[in-house]
């Protein structure tokens, strides 16, 4: 669930991470670092969605499925659409040479809502974009201290109740 306090805005990036700031679990998928609150919050983030972009790798690795009321594109230099599953887009480096430029790209397509999720190269590197808000989460503060310092990034607790959840980027200040 979002907090209400919390408006967001229409592009969002979403990076999970466990309490050593590690954004991959025993699992090898990111899936195993979040309890009931975090996949309540994922989920709500995920709904406002018109599109999610994710690379090929977390396509790969957390096995991707496409959202129920979004479509599902993917930001891949290896990938071809025959691994894709059908009705998802492939965002080659013809159309997209990086994060921001996947983004764009979407945004020229008529896409309005994009929810990001990326591993930290991508959520980083998008965090730095104004247009977007990156959000970190973890069910312990130590998870986002850890990656914040680790990374060399500024944050701003936004929730706290049953899941801290943290801005990440330009408009972050902690």
């Amino acid at each position: 669930m979002i907090p209400s306090a919390l408006n967001l805005g229409p592009i969002t990036a979403t990076l999970v991470v466990g309490p050593e700031g590690e954004h991959v679990g025993p699992d090898g998928t990111s899936k195993s670092l979040g309890g009931q609150a975090d996949l309540n919050w994922f989920v709500s983030v995920r709904r406002r969605a018109e599109v999610v972009l994710t690379s090929g790798k977390s396509y790969v690795d957390e096995t991707y499925r496409a959202p129920v009321n979004a479509e599902l594109a993917v930001l891949s230099r290896t990938l071809t659409a025959s691994d894709l599953t059908p009705g998802v887009m492939l965002i080659s480096e013809n159309q997209a040479a990086n994060f921001r430029e996947a983004v764009k790209y979407l945004q020229s397509l008529g896409f309005e809502r994009i929810q990001c999720e990326f591993g930290p190269t991508g959520f980083l590197a998008l965090s730095a974009v104004p247009s977007v808000e990156a959000y970190l989460s973890s069910e312990k503060l130590s998870g986002i201290e850890i990656f914040t310092s680790r990374h060399g990034v500024e944050f701003e607790l936004v929730s706290s109740a049953e899941l801290f959840i943290a801005r990440i980027g330009s408009v972050a200040v902690h």
